[in-house]
Parts: structure tokens; sequence; C-alpha cells
């Protein structure tokens, strides 16, 4: 595992610097659009067009990728990405910020997948499990440790832009200077959401809802901290630890999850986190100290849910249906994604800036009543039956999702690091041209 870690160490910082880089500046649209007193609707207008171009981009990018190869690929997603964000400072158009929000939608998917792909190419059945879960807790550590980069400078200038530029564009010259070749991206078929949902009606729902929680707290969580009077220092401690509960809470959630009923356990989970949002909502006047308090067990808590929601689906799924199934989910996630910014804006313009938690408080409160209708329609699966759990992320694309531990039909097949750094393709070539060079017969035409 460690010669697999070396291996991947340009790959993992690429991540690092691409997922730090895109974070920071996701965060930093909001607060930079509250302090300039730009009202919630038109941030949550402006911020919809990432959530549109990531899913466009989970489309469309595979095909680019395949075309130009996945180093030429990456470079292209991190050039625009930068471009991106050293445009913001350079009008106050809010129609330029959201196309600027869909190219960065865009790259942020084609990035993704492009890593993704490579994590996937040197999965092994002993080594996918491992992979799976660093590949999650280095590109989750990279997001909240984005949000601490907002105390660099006052966000009204131009300088925080410039450093999320320099992440975006450092993030290909680790991948630019290795000898990795490019691994081959297999067309991964959804199946359709009306089949999923007959078998795990819960699933799809959950994963649905949590698309619109997820999306509107990454959007406008900035902008409800920068309304409630908090300074940029205190908005980037608030962003981090929301983002470091949730990696942290995923342990004991799967702990629970393999030893319980799991429609039970979201149930549970929803209900604090519904709670953890009506207490900020209701009391309004905390102190910093229990805001941060109740956003990380609100956000740690409802991250989960979608982590939960695929592993109920896989348990009403064949094994080689998995992958296809977490393609599904993640369409239902991603059509959660575009509601999200423009939700909790609207009931941020509706009652004030304590609406965010209203919002999405409401929203678990919704599924909390689905769950109870499930748990009394659909039979309960035995914790003996169920499917291991596994901590995933919407973030993961079915490109990776291939090396989710309970895909038993993933190619057993033994890989080395060769795989990682020898294309067969290149060595027939090679081979092809030495034979050539070596060949004793020449034209006449060439002799002379």
């Amino acid at each position: 595992m460690t010669q697999i870690v070396v291996a991947l160490s340009a790959l993992i910082i690429s991540v690092v610097l691409f997922a730090s880089g895109n974070a920071f500046v996701n965060s930093l649209l909001g607060v930079r659009m509250s302090l300039s007193g730009i009202e919630p609707m038109t941030i949550g207008i402006v911020l919809f067009f990432f959530a549109l171009g990531f899913v466009i981009g989970s489309r469309i990018c595979p095909g680019i990728i395949q075309r130009v190869g996945h180093i030429r690929a990456f470079a292209v997603f991190s050039a625009a990405a930068a471009i991106a964000a050293l445009v913001y400072p350079m009008s106050q158009s809010m129609w330029l910020w959201g196309g600027m929000r869909f190219a960065s939608g865009v790259a942020a998917a084609g990035l993704i997948i492009t890593v993704e792909s490579w994590f996937s190419c040197v999965a092994t059945a002993g080594n996918r499990a491992r992979l799976f879960s660093m590949y999650q807790i280095f590109f989750y550590s990279a997001v909240a440790g984005g949000q601490l980069l907002l105390q660099v400078a006052p966000p009204e200038s131009a300088i925080p832009f410039s450093l999320a530029a320099i992440l975006l564009v450092g993030s290909l010259i680790p991948l630019a200077m290795s000898h990795m070749h490019s691994p081959n991206i297999e067309a991964v078929e959804a199946l359709p959401m009306l089949e999923v949902y007959r078998e795990a009606p819960l699933g799809v729902i959950a994963s649905l809802l949590n698309g619109v929680i997820m999306s509107g707290f990454y959007a406008m969580a900035p902008v409800y901290a920068t309304s409630t009077g908090l300074d940029v220092g205190q908005i980037s401690v608030f962003m981090s630890v929301a983002i470091f509960s949730a990696m942290i809470i995923a342990g004991p959630i799967g702990y629970f999850c393999d030893r319980h009923d799991r429609a039970r356990v979201m149930l549970v989970v929803t209900l604090i986190s519904s709670l953890a949002g009506a207490v900020i909502f209701l009391l309004g006047n905390l102190s910093f100290l229990w805001i941060c308090a109740f956003t990380a067990v609100f956000f740690g808590l409802s991250a989960s849910i979608y982590s939960i929601a695929v592993a109920i689906t896989n348990d009403r799924m064949t094994q080689n249906q998995i992958v296809a199934a977490s393609a599904t989910l993640l369409t239902a996630y991603g059509i959660g994604n575009l509601v999200g910014p423009l939700l909790n804006a609207s009931v941020m313009d509706a009652v004030g800036a304590n609406g965010f938690f209203l919002a999405n408080s409401l929203l678990l409160v919704v599924l909390l009543i689905l769950i109870l209708r499930d748990m009394q329609r659909v039979p309960a699966i035995s914790p003996e039956e169920q499917e291991d759990f596994v901590s995933v992320s919407p973030d993961v694309f079915p490109v990776m999702a291939e090396i989710d531990p309970r895909n038993e039909d993933y190619d057993e097949d033994d890989k080395t690091l060769d795989d990682l750094f020898f294309d067969p393709k290149e060595s027939e070539e090679d081979e092809s041209d030495a034979s050539a060079e070596e060949s004793p017969e020449v034209s006449g035409q060439d002799a002379r």
C-alpha cells in the first residue's frame, strides 16, 4: 500500500491543490457578494450555475478526456477554472459571474473524473477499499483546508482570487511532470430511475433531498455567516469545522449502519440533524462557539444521509447492479444540487439570514416523514443480510464507484505499479518502430 501511495503522490498532490482551490473560490464568492450587499436570491442564482455546470460536465467531460487524453484534459480543466477565478475581480456583472460559475462547474466535474479514473486504474481486490477511503480523506481534508484560506486577505481584494488561481493551475504541475499513462474510461450505464425507485424508493428520495441540502449549504452557508455578522476569520473556521465534522462522523455512522436497520439509523440521523438546524433558526443570537457546534451536528449528520441512502439501495440490488444503481443515485443527487442554492436563497430573502437553517430543517422534516412511511411499507432487512456499509461521497463519480468494496463484479485481475506507469499500447508502438529501424530492406528511393 505504501508503494501505491508513493506512486500516486503526484495524483494526490494534484487532488489536494485542486480541491482546496475550488472550495476556496466557492466560499469566497458567497462572502464577497454578501459583503457587497447583493441580495441572497441574486447570490443563489449566480451560485446555481456551478451546480448546473457540474451536472452537464459530468456528461460531456468523459468524451473530452477520451479524445485528448487525461493529462491534456486535466490541463484544460485546470486552466479554465483558474481563468474563471481571475475574471471575478475584474467585473461586478452577475451574469458574467454566473457564466464563470458554469465554466467552473464543468471544469470541476472534468478534473474529478480525470483523477478518479487514475485511482480506479490502480485499484486491486486487495487495496481498493483503502484506496477508496484514502481518496475521500484527502479530498475532503483539502476542501476543509480551503476554507481556512479565507483569512489570507480581504475578500474585497483581488489577492484571494489570485491565490485560488495559483492553486488551480498548480494542480496540473505534478501530473504534467509524472510518467503515468492515461487509463481508459469505460461508460457506466445508470439503471432507469423508476426501476431503482421501485426497489429502493427511500434511497432515491433521500439522495435527491440530500443533494438539495448539500448544494444549498456549500453555496449559501458563507452568505448566512456573513449576514449574521461573523468576520472573515470566523467564517473560515465555521465552514472548515462543518466539513471536518462530516468526515469524522462518517465512522460512527458506518458502525451503527452495519449493526442496525439502516432506515432506522437514517431516521435518527435526520431527526437530530433537523433539530440542530431548528435550534439555530429559533434561538438566532447564539455565540460563535454554539453556532459552530450546532452546525457541525447539522452538516456532519446531513452529509452522511447520502451514504446511508446508497447502502439502503445496494441492500436491495444484485451485486452486478451496484455501480449502475450508484450512477442513478448520483443523477438524483445532481438534480437536487440544482435546486439547493435557489431554494435557500428564496427562503433567506423572505425571512432573513436564519432562513438558511429553516429551509434545510424543513427539508429534513419532509425526509423524516418519508422515512417513517417507507418503514411501514417496505420490509426491513436484517443486519446479517445487509451489504457492508461504505462511506461514500456524492462527489465520487461512477468511474470511482467501480472500486466500491461492495462491487463484486470488479475486475479482480492482479495489477501492479506497471499498470500505472506502463502503457501496453506505447510498448507495441515502440516495438513496431524498433523493427522498422532494424529492417535492412529499403526502397530504391530511400537508398538514393
